[in-house]
This record gives C-alpha cells, sequence and structure tokens, in this order.
C-alpha cells in the first residue's frame, strides 16, 4: 500500500478535531453580554469531501490498515472496540481474527521509556479477499504520572463534599484539562514519538509480521517488510 494512503488513513480522527472556534466564542459571548437575539455567525469547515474508506479496500488489493489516535483524557486499550466493530459493520469485513495483537511502544534512543501501547486488531471478509488492519493508540500513560497530583481531588475524601454535577465536572476538567498543558512541556516530544512509532509499526509490518506482547522499537530505516 502506498504511503499516501496510509497518511490519509491515519488523519481521519484529525477531522473530528478541528473545529471553528467562532461557534464557542459566540456562544460564550452570547451569554456574558445577555445577548436576545440568536447567533447567526455561520461555523464552517473547510476541505474536499471524504470518499470514505471502501474505495481504498477495493483499490489496495482488498487491504486496508487504519490508526486509531485517542485526544485528551485518560484512555484504556480498547477505548475503540464500539468504533472498529461498527466500521467492520459498515465495510462488511464479519469476520475477525481469534486475538488482537498488543506492542508495547518505547523510544528506539531510550527503551526504558513507556510511551503506551499499540492494539491491532484484524477484519475480515467472509471469504477472507479483504482484510482490514486496525491499530488502536494509547498514549495516556505518558501522562499519568503528572496528573497523578490531581487524585486527591477525585477521592472520596473531597469528592462526596460536592453536587453531584459539580463532582462530575470536576472529575472531567482533571482528566481532560491538564492535556493541553502537558503537552506544551516536556512530554510533547514523547507523545509524538509515540505517535511516530504506531505509524511505523503501521506501514512496515503485515499481520503475520507484528510482533505480539512485546516491548519493541520500530525503525523506519530497516527493510519494509508489508
Amino acid at each position: 500500500m502506498k504511503l499516501t494512503h496510509y497518511l490519509l488513513n491515519s488523519l481521519i480522527i484529525c477531522i473530528g478535531l478541528t473545529g471553528c472556534s467562532s461557534l464557542g466564542k459566540g456562544v460564550a459571548e452570547a451569554v456574558l453580554e445577555k445577548q436576545q437575539e440568536a447567533d447567526t455567525r455561520v461555523c464552517e469547515i473547510w476541505g474536499k469531501p471524504f470518499v470514505g474508506l471502501s474505495p481504498y479496500l477495493n483499490n489496495q488489493n482488498g487491504k486496508l490498515k487504519v490508526l486509531m489516535v485517542h485526544g485528551v483524557g485518560n484512555h484504556i486499550p480498547g477505548y475503540a472496540t464500539e468504533f472498529s466493530e461498527k466500521l467492520a459493520k459498515e465495510l462488511d469485513l464479519p469476520a475477525t481474527a481469534s486475538h488482537y495483537k498488543t506492542i508495547y511502544l518505547t523510544d528506539r534512543f531510550n527503551q526504558n521509556k513507556n510511551l503506551g501501547s499499540l492494539r491491532i486488531s484484524r477484519l475480515l471478509s467472509k471469504d477472507q479477499q479483504k482484510e482490514l488492519l486496525f491499530y488502536e493508540l494509547t498514549w495516556s500513560a505518558i501522562t499519568a504520572k503528572q496528573k497523578e497530583v490531581l487524585a486527591y481531588d477525585n477521592s472520596g475524601e473531597y469528592s462526596f463534599r460536592r453536587a453531584e454535577v459539580n463532582d462530575l465536572l470536576k472529575k472531567f476538567s482533571n482528566d481532560t484539562g491538564p492535556d493541553p498543558i502537558i503537552y506544551l512541556g516536556d512530554s510533547r516530544e514523547d507523545i509524538l514519538v509515540s505517535f511516530a512509532q504506531a505509524f511505523c509499526w503501521m506501514t512496515k509490518s503485515n499481520w503475520a509480521q507484528l510482533p505480539s506482547d512485546v516491548t519493541e522499537a520500530c525503525s523506519f530505516n530497516e527493510d519494509s517488510k508489508s
């Protein structure tokens, strides 16, 4: 499969992360300024239409790879299971490998680093002529230690004193709020390396050649295995 197709598939998730700041700004202004009239400004996203994954699955010898990367907040491996199952249904890939493979990501130059995990599932058509390898990257391990300082705020010692809605909002803000700040700090490089490692494994190996339950770094300089 051509590298450009991998890039396209791995960046699908980014589409949902791009938004219009004007929409949020408009809502905030309406509340703060107590505007009586409705906000008529339009949120627009420019770009070419996305034709979906089916054409790529049909045009690449029946083989396709998709990389799922989560956004802010703590995630555990398996968070994309519902999404992958819906994807399999839409693409008519009802057969699933009996097990998934997991690679624990690390840095090529410092293999003591925990850069999260990559879970790979294999989805097949009934005749096994079409194959989708679904890669799920979980990088929350990188930010977990820095978020431990907020753990006391979520403990029962404090949380039971809050109203239920307030407690839910507090836990949500503790879970998601620090990530953009952490990303601007020392963890930025590790998060980027985690993605690069996941992308490397996706582009260089087919299902049979992918290792499982190992802590191993991938290198783009090695001969391609896919």
